[in-house]
This record gives C-alpha cells, sequence and structure tokens, in this order.
C-alpha cells in the first residue's frame, strides 16, 4: 500500500464523500443533474447495503442488524435500489 493509500485508509468518510462529491459538482460545473441529491443518496445507501450483505455472508437479518434498521426496512430498500442476491 502506497503513502497516498494510507491515508485515504486513516480519512474519515466525511472527508473522502467531501472530496469525491466536490469533484463531481466541479465535473458538472454549470449543468444540472435532475434529482441530483436523490441519485447521491441512494448510491450511498446501495454501497453500506451491499457492504452489509457481503458482511453478513447474504443474510438479511445479520445484515439488518449491522445497518441497525429493521429487517423489513432493508427489504424494502434492497428491492427499490434494485440490488441484486448476495451469493455467499
Amino acid at each position: 500500500m502506497n503513502a497516498e493509500q494510507q491515508t485515504i485508509e486513516r480519512m474519515p468518510l466525511s472527508d473522502l464523500l467531501g472530496k469525491r462529491l466536490g469533484r463531481l459538482l466541479d465535473q458538472l460545473d454549470t449543468h444540472r443533474v435532475p434529482h441530483l441529491y436523490r441519485l447521491v443518496l441512494d448510491e450511498v445507501e446501495r454501497v453500506l447495503i451491499e457492504q452489509a450483505l457481503r458482511r453478513s455472508g447474504g443474510s438479511r437479518k445479520l445484515a439488518a442488524e449491522i445497518l441497525g434498521i429493521h429487517r423489513n426496512s432493508l427489504r424494502n430498500r434492497i428491492r427499490a435500489l434494485g440490488i441484486e442476491k448476495q451469493r455467499s
């Protein structure tokens, strides 16, 4: 792992997101993306849920516990975000 990767590993999530989202908005410049706010939130939520599912071996019950949400809420978000079933 190089020095830049080590720095990124120790960086708070809010800093990582801030840098990446700042670059995204810089690239967009004056262009407007319909529903950008919702698109970004859905993408972050998708990654978070996928990571919890990986760590739970695909168990939705355990993934919901990891995330601190009800299993039915997780099921609804998985459906809404179009997340494919995780293979363990």
